[in-house]
Protein backbone atom coordinates (compact mmCIF):
# COMPACT_ATOMS: atom_id res chain seq x y z
CA UNK A 1 0.00 0.00 0.00
CA UNK A 2 3.04 2.42 -0.49
CA UNK A 3 6.19 2.94 0.62
CA UNK A 4 7.13 0.79 3.56
CA UNK A 5 7.13 2.86 7.18
CA UNK A 6 5.88 5.82 5.19
CA UNK A 7 2.99 7.87 6.79
CA UNK A 8 -0.21 9.72 5.19
CA UNK A 9 2.30 12.61 4.86
CA UNK A 10 3.97 11.85 1.73
CA UNK A 11 7.46 11.61 1.92
CA UNK A 12 7.66 11.56 6.20
CA UNK A 13 8.87 8.19 7.52
CA UNK A 14 8.50 6.86 11.09
CA UNK A 15 9.54 3.74 13.25
CA UNK A 16 8.95 2.60 16.66
CA UNK A 17 6.37 4.36 18.92
CA UNK A 18 5.57 6.44 16.33
CA UNK A 19 4.34 3.65 13.96
CA UNK A 20 1.61 2.96 16.52
CA UNK A 21 0.14 -0.50 18.16
CA UNK A 22 1.70 -1.21 21.19
CA UNK A 23 3.69 2.06 23.18
CA UNK A 24 5.66 -0.24 24.14
CA UNK A 25 8.62 -0.95 21.64
CA UNK A 26 11.65 -2.13 22.71
CA UNK A 27 15.23 -0.67 21.51
CA UNK A 28 16.24 -3.66 19.58
CA UNK A 29 12.80 -4.11 17.64
CA UNK A 30 12.54 -0.20 16.90
CA UNK A 31 16.16 -0.36 15.77
CA UNK A 32 15.27 -2.66 13.50
CA UNK A 33 11.75 -0.48 12.11
CA UNK A 34 14.40 1.85 12.03
CA UNK A 35 16.42 0.33 9.35
CA UNK A 36 13.10 -0.75 7.47
CA UNK A 37 12.26 2.82 7.24
CA UNK A 38 15.75 3.64 6.02
CA UNK A 39 15.46 1.40 3.14
CA UNK A 40 11.71 2.70 2.54
CA UNK A 41 12.81 6.56 2.60
CA UNK A 42 15.68 5.56 0.04
CA UNK A 43 13.38 4.05 -2.47
CA UNK A 44 11.41 7.09 -1.91
CA UNK A 45 14.12 9.66 -2.85
CA UNK A 46 15.09 7.27 -5.99
CA UNK A 47 11.28 6.84 -7.13
CA UNK A 48 10.72 10.81 -6.52
CA UNK A 49 13.98 12.84 -7.70
CA UNK A 50 11.94 15.29 -9.11
CA UNK A 51 9.69 16.03 -6.10
CA UNK A 52 10.39 19.91 -4.53
CA UNK A 53 8.42 19.86 -1.42
CA UNK A 54 8.20 23.57 -0.06
CA UNK A 55 8.35 24.46 3.49
CA UNK A 56 5.39 25.87 5.32
CA UNK A 57 7.02 28.18 7.44
CA UNK A 58 10.20 31.26 6.95
CA UNK A 59 13.41 29.81 7.18
CA UNK A 60 14.06 32.29 9.66
CA UNK A 61 11.93 31.22 11.81
CA UNK A 62 12.61 27.89 11.75
CA UNK A 63 15.94 28.31 12.29
CA UNK A 64 14.87 30.85 15.67
CA UNK A 65 12.64 27.45 16.85
CA UNK A 66 15.39 25.49 16.14
CA UNK A 67 18.32 26.85 17.69
CA UNK A 68 16.21 28.26 20.95
CA UNK A 69 17.68 25.97 23.57
CA UNK A 70 21.36 26.72 22.48
CA UNK A 71 19.88 30.47 23.27
CA UNK A 72 18.28 29.76 26.52
CA UNK A 73 21.29 27.87 27.21
CA UNK A 74 23.61 31.01 26.34
CA UNK A 75 21.49 33.94 27.62
CA UNK A 76 21.67 32.47 31.10
CA UNK A 77 24.61 29.70 31.63
CA UNK A 78 26.12 32.67 34.01
CA UNK A 79 23.25 33.10 36.41
CA UNK A 80 24.74 30.20 38.27
CA UNK A 81 28.21 28.97 39.11
CA UNK A 82 27.21 25.01 38.46
CA UNK A 83 25.45 25.35 34.46
CA UNK A 84 23.62 22.35 35.23
CA UNK A 85 21.51 23.94 38.21
CA UNK A 86 19.82 27.15 37.07
CA UNK A 87 16.07 28.22 37.18
CA UNK A 88 16.26 29.99 33.89
CA UNK A 89 16.26 26.45 31.65
CA UNK A 90 16.05 22.86 32.34
CA UNK A 91 18.24 20.08 31.16
CA UNK A 92 17.34 17.95 28.43
CA UNK A 93 18.38 14.78 30.53
CA UNK A 94 16.61 16.14 33.74
CA UNK A 95 13.28 16.75 31.13
CA UNK A 96 13.35 13.09 29.83
CA UNK A 97 13.03 11.99 33.59
CA UNK A 98 10.11 14.18 34.03
CA UNK A 99 8.55 12.70 31.07
CA UNK A 100 8.89 9.16 32.06
CA UNK A 101 7.51 9.53 35.26
CA UNK A 102 4.21 10.64 34.50
CA UNK A 103 3.55 7.89 31.81
CA UNK A 104 4.79 5.63 34.44
CA UNK A 105 2.87 6.90 37.35
CA UNK A 106 -0.68 7.79 35.08
CA UNK A 107 -0.78 6.36 31.31
CA UNK A 108 -0.32 2.68 32.78
CA UNK A 109 3.45 2.30 33.35
CA UNK A 110 5.42 -0.29 35.45
CA UNK A 111 4.98 1.78 38.73
CA UNK A 112 0.80 1.24 38.74
CA UNK A 113 1.70 -2.43 37.33
CA UNK A 114 0.43 -1.54 33.84
CA UNK A 115 -2.65 0.25 35.09
CA UNK A 116 -4.78 3.39 34.50
CA UNK A 117 -7.69 4.96 34.38
CA UNK A 118 -9.84 8.22 33.24
CA UNK A 119 -8.60 9.72 36.57
CA UNK A 120 -5.20 9.32 36.24
CA UNK A 121 -5.06 10.23 32.34
CA UNK A 122 -6.49 13.55 32.97
CA UNK A 123 -3.99 14.11 35.84
CA UNK A 124 -1.29 13.00 32.80
CA UNK A 125 -3.18 15.51 30.24
CA UNK A 126 -2.59 18.44 33.04
CA UNK A 127 0.74 17.42 33.73
CA UNK A 128 2.00 17.10 30.15
CA UNK A 129 0.72 20.49 29.09
CA UNK A 130 2.76 21.78 32.28
CA UNK A 131 5.73 19.84 30.83
CA UNK A 132 5.17 21.18 27.26
CA UNK A 133 5.60 25.07 28.76
CA UNK A 134 9.06 23.99 30.55
CA UNK A 135 9.95 22.49 27.59
CA UNK A 136 10.18 25.79 25.84
CA UNK A 137 12.96 26.93 28.76
CA UNK A 138 14.82 23.78 27.44
CA UNK A 139 18.69 24.17 27.23
CA UNK A 140 21.84 22.86 25.13
CA UNK A 141 25.28 23.26 25.85
CA UNK A 142 26.51 21.48 22.96
CA UNK A 143 24.99 20.19 19.71
CA UNK A 144 24.40 16.48 21.20
CA UNK A 145 22.23 18.43 23.91
CA UNK A 146 20.92 20.47 20.95
CA UNK A 147 19.54 16.95 19.49
CA UNK A 148 18.57 15.49 22.46
CA UNK A 149 16.09 18.30 22.92
CA UNK A 150 14.40 18.29 19.85
CA UNK A 151 14.15 14.15 20.69
CA UNK A 152 12.74 15.55 23.87
CA UNK A 153 9.97 18.03 21.59
CA UNK A 154 9.16 14.61 19.54
CA UNK A 155 8.99 12.23 22.53
CA UNK A 156 6.38 14.74 24.20
CA UNK A 157 4.35 14.27 21.34
CA UNK A 158 4.40 10.44 20.84
CA UNK A 159 3.45 9.73 24.68
CA UNK A 160 0.79 12.06 24.10
CA UNK A 161 -0.36 10.47 21.37
CA UNK A 162 -0.06 6.88 23.20
CA UNK A 163 -1.91 8.99 26.23
CA UNK A 164 -4.95 10.16 23.90
CA UNK A 165 -5.45 6.45 22.34
CA UNK A 166 -5.51 5.06 26.05
CA UNK A 167 -8.11 7.46 26.47
CA UNK A 168 -10.02 7.04 23.66
CA UNK A 169 -9.62 3.29 24.17
CA UNK A 170 -12.41 2.39 26.67
CA UNK A 171 -11.37 -1.39 27.41
CA UNK A 172 -8.22 -3.26 28.24
CA UNK A 173 -6.89 -5.53 25.05
CA UNK A 174 -3.29 -5.87 25.76
CA UNK A 175 -2.83 -7.72 29.23
CA UNK A 176 0.88 -7.17 30.34
CA UNK A 177 0.82 -3.60 29.01
CA UNK A 178 -2.02 -1.88 30.26
CA UNK A 179 -5.17 -2.26 31.80
CA UNK A 180 -8.07 0.56 31.94
CA UNK A 181 -9.37 0.01 35.08
CA UNK A 182 -12.43 1.26 34.74
CA UNK A 183 -13.11 -0.43 31.46
CA UNK A 184 -11.19 -3.73 32.37
CA UNK A 185 -12.73 -5.93 29.87
CA UNK A 186 -12.28 -6.50 26.27
CA UNK A 187 -15.46 -4.98 24.62
CA UNK A 188 -14.81 -6.82 20.53
CA UNK A 189 -18.61 -4.99 19.95
CA UNK A 190 -17.30 -2.17 19.81
CA UNK A 191 -13.79 -1.85 19.85
CA UNK A 192 -12.57 -4.06 17.39
CA UNK A 193 -11.07 -1.53 15.12
CA UNK A 194 -8.14 0.18 14.76
CA UNK A 195 -8.18 3.47 16.90
CA UNK A 196 -6.29 6.31 14.74
CA UNK A 197 -5.63 9.89 15.73
CA UNK A 198 -4.70 13.32 13.82
CA UNK A 199 -2.57 16.37 15.32
CA UNK A 200 -3.04 19.67 14.30
CA UNK A 201 -0.18 21.72 14.48
CA UNK A 202 -2.06 25.03 14.39
CA UNK A 203 -4.62 24.40 17.40
CA UNK A 204 -2.52 22.13 18.93
CA UNK A 205 -5.44 19.56 19.30
CA UNK A 206 -5.76 15.56 18.59
CA UNK A 207 -8.82 14.32 17.07
CA UNK A 208 -9.06 10.53 17.69
CA UNK A 209 -11.39 7.90 15.34
CA UNK A 210 -11.97 4.87 14.85
CA UNK A 211 -11.23 2.49 11.52
CA UNK A 212 -12.54 -1.18 10.68
CA UNK A 213 -10.64 -3.62 11.53
CA UNK A 214 -10.70 -5.98 8.24
CA UNK A 215 -9.56 -9.80 8.39
CA UNK A 216 -7.32 -10.45 5.33
CA UNK A 217 -7.91 -14.34 6.40
CA UNK A 218 -10.96 -15.25 7.48
CA UNK A 219 -10.40 -16.24 11.37
CA UNK A 220 -13.97 -18.11 11.15
CA UNK A 221 -12.18 -20.78 9.86
CA UNK A 222 -10.51 -23.45 11.70
CA UNK A 223 -7.22 -25.03 10.87
CA UNK A 224 -6.12 -28.35 12.14
CA UNK A 225 -2.50 -29.34 11.51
Amino acid sequence: WGYRSMTTVKGLFTAGDGVGASGHKFSSGSHAEGRIAAKGMVKFVLDNKDWTPELDTPVEELVEEIYKPVRNFLEHKDYTTAIDVNPHYITPKMLQFRLQKIMDEYVGGVATWYRTNAKMMEVAEAKLEMLKEDAEKMRAKDLHELLRAWENYHRILAAEAHMKHIQFREESRYPGFYYRMDFNFIDDENWKCFVNSVYDKKTKKWTVFKRAHVDLVDKSQSYNN
